[in-house]
């Protein structure tokens, strides 16, 4: 009989890189969802920042009334409006919000990874951008909800918390939009 000589890998090798790929593993993917969450929050800035800059120039180049109840012609809501002229991805960004602001608002909308694996979508981080009745368009980083959507399986709030947080204190703006009537075409 020949003595056939096999080589391969024993048990407590097998077992020792299991274990080292699990640890390596638990570290990977808590940093793999801060970083997703991260380059969200950072999307979610730059609309913000267009937006802004976006809404007075249409206003303007328009003659829109921002005191006016209804939106302009072809909206059903302010916050559509907002979301057209900043051009604005409707995956990334909701009408309404807060309470009183309901559609005169916009809030961001995050994804963020639940405990079990799936992607889930938070029910918005509040109105953060809106144009109240006296034609003001305000942004508060302080009207960002914590509490986030109920569907994110643990991480509550993680998108909304970041992106608040990435504001400093007094980055609130209030832009005039209403104007005095003086100039008309």
């Amino acid at each position: 009989m020949k003595n056939v000589n096999r080589s391969g890998f024993s048990m407590i090798e097998l077992v020792f890189v299991i274990v080292i790929l699990g640890v390596l593993a638990a570290v990977a993917v808590p940093r793999f969802v801060t970083t997703r969450t991260d380059a969200q929050v950072a999307m979610a800035r730059s609309d913000i920042a267009t937006v802004l800059k976006a809404i007075p120039a249409r206003v303007f180049a328009e003659n829109i009334d921002p005191t006016s109840s209804t939106a302009p012609d072809g909206f059903s809501t302010w916050g559509e409006w907002m979301i057209d002229t900043g051009g604005m991805d409707k995956s990334r960004w909701a009408v309404g919000g807060n309470g009183a602001i309901g559609t005169r608002g916009i809030q961001p909308l995050g994804n963020v990874q639940s405990r079990g694996g799936a992607v889930a979508t938070t029910g918005g981080c509040g109105a953060v951008i809106n144009i109240d009745t006296d034609g003001n368009l305000i942004f508060d980083p302080k009207n960002i909800n914590l509490a986030g959507g109920a569907t994110q399986g643990g991480n509550d709030g993680v998108f909304c918390k970041n992106l608040r947080d990435s504001y400093p204190s007094n980055s609130n703006r209030i832009i005039p939009l209403a104007t005095t009537g003086a100039v008309k075409f």
